[in-house]
């Protein structure tokens, strides 16, 4: 009987450590993209596009080095929505389209701020 409840007690640490590891994972890879799409925006609302099509790629790269990450805790469907989204951002890095870089700035945030939702809901 005992064996049992130790068993059972060291399941329940496992999945809480996981899920506190994870809700720390999670909201550091948002916050940082959450971080890079400002600076984009900044930039690109100052008329430095160089720079925002910089910033954005180095969003892109960042986001891509957290995708497997974010996948381990969230569905796959869901971060690759995201990941299609922050892939088009530099198609609009450019004087013509400013609006609607902004746009789709502010869309792209609002679904990483979704990805941390989703994961705070399930734990």
């Amino acid at each position: 009987m005992k064996s049992r409840v130790r068993i059972a007690w060291s399941i329940l640490a496992t999945v809480a450590l996981l899920a506190v590891c994870g809700h720390f994972l999670v909201h550091w890879a948002t916050h940082q993209t959450l971080e890079r799409l400002d600076a984009a925006r900044a930039s690109a609302q100052a008329g430095q596009f160089e720079q925002a099509s910089v910033q954005v790629e180095e969003l892109v790269a960042g986001f891509e080095r957290h995708e497997h990450l974010l996948e381990f805790f969230l569905k796959r469907e869901t971060v690759a929505s995201v990941s299609v989204n922050l892939h088009g951002l530099a198609a609009y890095t450019n004087d013509d389209s400013i609006y609607d870089l902004a746009s789709e700035l502010d869309k792209a945030a609002q679904q990483v701020r979704m990805l941390e939702h989703l994961f705070c809901s399930v734990f």
